[in-house]
């Protein structure tokens, strides 16, 4: 018998009705043979409530309380969903990501997955139950609960997927899959049936939501077969695949761009580069968006609801901040090879003159735009209207 893991987000169970309504879903999937495993986030807005309780108590809360704190919303979506299923007639039961066998090290706010040994999982499904699991946590090898970070409910799902040997991972999300360009800035933006994983961990890395890059990167490792929908229809969505069978279906030497992603609300600091920077980044807890190392400087690009925390961090290393910026988006165009034709560049230089552009830089698959944040979502549409929306 099959195993299909089952990824459900904060918006997908935000509120009974809604896990009523997933509870149902899974009833009407659940006499098709498949095993299921459901691994859930916390209810919408549970993980922010959570945290403004911490810091109504401390201005600079431990991570490891705080993951101790934080790891009570999946629990509860846990238990609730796992409940619905019952009432629907099924048979089923919750784990949290510790009992699921899901092994970190003891990094705590952003934690690594060292190992997966799910065998309670396995023993449950083998008696017909559908399990549900917490995700966003995990504990470490000396029985600490941890939290995987940002996205990290998406991290779980496919860990545990490879684990399973499943058949496939399926993400659902408050959106129809991946579309050209969030779909809430660009309307006539268009819904992908096929990405390649390295595209999609391109989008993810510079600024796009659906799936946390963390998750493609297993995915990509061990070959899962992902699949991003939505958890409001029964549309199908998008697939993740390999970049040899996404060419199959087109020109080898056919250069497009595929999507275009964004990041808002972001921060500059510039430190020195120093023995201490070094030790500092070794035991760093939070996602770096961009960084630049030149000349003895090091330059962070991180997001600016993390500012308070970073520059209590530096000032307790006594690591000088040499200059800060806020304010900053970025907007970056992700297709197969284009950065290895000038062309694109000279596009993009002149379809971003109307905007205050601070830099332009690229990699195999992206050429990023680097600007005031305030610009960001009028360059998407630009550059989304002159690169895709003209495409038949």
């Amino acid at each position: 018998m099959a195993i299909i893991v089952k990824k459900f987000g904060g918006t997908s169970l935000g509120s009974i009705e809604l896990i009523r309504n997933i509870a149902h879903r899974i009833a009407l999937e659940a006499g098709k043979g498949d095993s299921l495993v459901l691994v859930v986030s916390a209810m919408a807005k549970t993980t922010d409530e959570l945290i403004n309780l911490a810091y109504q108590i401390s201005e600079h809360p431990s991570r490891r309380e705080l993951d101790m704190l934080l790891t009570a919303g999946e629990r509860i979506s846990m238990s609730l969903l796992s409940l619905a299923l019952q009432e629907e007639g099924y048979s089923s039961i919750s784990f949290t990501g510790s009992q699921s066998g899901i092994i970190t090290d003891e990094r705590h706010g952003n934690a690594r997955i060292l190992n997966v040994n799910a065998f309670r999982i396995k023993e449950e499904l083998d008696k017909g139950k559908i399990v549900i699991v917490a995700g966003f946590q995990g504990v470490s090898q000396s029985k600490e609960i941890t939290t995987l970070g940002r996205g990290g409910s998406d991290t779980s799902a496919v860990a545990l997927a490879c684990y399973l040997q499943a058949k496939k991972c399926e993400i659902y999300t408050d959106v129809d899959g991946v579309y050209t360009a969030d779909p809430k800035i660009v309307s006539n933006a268009k819904l992908l049936p096929a990405i390649d994983y390295s595209q999609m961990l391109a989008l993810s890395y510079n600024g796009s939501k659906v799936i946390h890059p963390r998750a493609v990167e297993f995915a990509y490792k061990y070959s899962i077969p992902v699949e991003i929908k939505s958890s409001f229809t029964f549309a199908p969505g998008t697939m993740l695949i390999q970049e040899e069978s996404f060419e199959e279906e087109k020109n080898m030497e056919e250069r497009h761009i595929t999507a275009v992603a964004h990041k808002e609300n972001l921060l500059s600091y510039i430190i020195p580069e120093t023995a201490e920077t070094i030790d500092l980044l070794k035991i760093w807890n939070w996602e770096i968006f961009k960084y630049l190392a030149i000349e003895n400087q090091l330059e962070l690009i991180i997001e600016e609801k993390y500012d308070k925390e970073i520059r209590y961090l530096l000032s307790q290393k006594e690591i000088p901040i040499l200059k800060t910026e806020n304010g900053i988006g970025y907007v970056t165009l992700v297709g197969l090879g284009i950065n290895l034709d000038p062309s694109f560049l000279a596009d993009t230089l002149k379809l971003c003159q109307p905007f205050h552009i601070k830099r332009i830089q690229h990699s195999d698959k992206t050429i990023e735009i680097m600007l005031p944040s305030s610009e960001v979502k009028d360059c998407v549409q630009i550059l989304h209207s002159a690169f895709i929306g003209c495409e038949k």
